[in-house]
């Protein structure tokens, strides 16, 4: 068992084997025990979810496709558009955004398998929606090579569905990944903890680092338990959209951390962006799994979109900040 740090410090004790692992682990035919753990947790972990040859083939599609490509891409940790940012291992430490949606004219196969084989995997659709009583619709993904971190946070206070503590996620090994790759962890029960909302105080344009300190606290405060379970190649793990979780703060020479996530919302249901506003979004299904695709680089004005965007990057995110505050002060009051 390892002791490492989450990225602002709280003690982590990191399983080196199955059998140190407090997790259970379960197969995807017993949905029912999936299902109450999931309910009772706020989290679950499902073994061999994804076909161990997916796992490699997207994981080569990812390094022919999308490594050498030199142009900007949509980011999970700043949604801006940036240029790869590689360690000393040539691993892309900046993980990008929306799988679904990259420009299919340079990743023709990494976009179209990625879709049809990971995020709508049949197997991935029937867990999801065993938890959400109706079909999934796929609102976010992001694929992770490098082990980056990523702070303590709940999903609830970024994107949800209408109705709110009602998302689901999934993040699926690509890879075994090691106790010192920079685990996924998640605080257990902490789904029936409902933190305070964007306000002007915690909102993410100017005090995004004070809602961060909000989580830790509320850990701290709770003795809120801390795991980061043993994952395989093919092995999922599940979370819900209140359930306190990141990624660990550490930094591995030997062993990358390739890894995708996704969020769903019941197709039914309008998407809740930023706690401030709702939206119906259009869809493609792909087998049992509705699809949607944000900022969709098949579609020529999202394109320009990105050329402005990492044309005049300081002007554009100013106005991007500027509507963000202004929605959260309508919402206010």
């Amino acid at each position: 068992m390892l002791e490492l740090k989450t990225p602002r410090g709280l003690a982590v004790q990191v399983p080196e084997t199955e059998a140190e692992d407090p997790s259970p682990k379960f197969d995807v035919a017993d949905i029912g025990g999936i299902t109450s753990y999931y309910r009772d947790n706020g989290y679950v972990v499902v073994r061999n979810l994804i076909a161990k040859d997916r796992c490699s083939q997207i994981r080569a599609l990812w390094d022919t496709e999308v490594k050498s490509f030199d142009g900007y891409m949509y980011r999970q940790a700043t949604a801006k558009a940036e240029r790869h940012v590689r360690n000393g291992n040539g691993w892309i430490m900046n993980p990008i955004l929306n799988l679904q949606s990259v420009n299919p004219s340079h990743f023709p196969r990494f976009r179209q398998f990625a879709t049809e084989n990971i995020l709508t995997d049949r197997n991935l659709s029937r867990v999801f929606t065993a938890f959400l009583g109706d079909a999934p619709k796929i609102v976010q993904s992001m694929y992770f090579e490098g082990n980056s971190a990523t702070w303590e946070h709940q999903d609830s206070y970024y994107l949800d569905s209408e109705s709110v503590g009602e998302m689901t996620a999934a993040w699926i090994a690509i890879e075994d990944i090691s106790a010192r790759a920079g685990r996924f962890f998640v605080c257990p029960k902490s789904h029936k903890i409902r933190l305070d909302d964007h306000s002007l105080y915690n909102n993410i344009a100017e005090n995004h680092e004070g809602y961060i300190q909000s989580v830790v606290q509320k850990i701290r405060d709770e003795k809120l338990a801390i795991r980061a379970p043993v994952l395989n190649q093919g092995d999922v793990l599940f979370w819900n959209a209140w359930t306190i979780h990141g990624s660990l703060d550490s930094q591995d020479a030997k062993h990358s951390r390739s890894s995708i996530t996704c969020h769903v919302i019941p197709n039914k249901k309008k998407f809740l962006q930023l706690q401030t506003r709702t939206f119906d979004l259009p869809t493609d299904k792909v087998q049992d799994t509705y699809v949607f695709r944000p900022k969709d680089l098949s579609k020529a004005k999202n394109r320009l979109i990105l050329g402005i965007e990492s044309t005049f990057p300081t002007s554009f995110y100013w106005l991007k900040k500027k509507a963000i505050l202004h929605a959260i002060r309508q919402k206010a009051g």
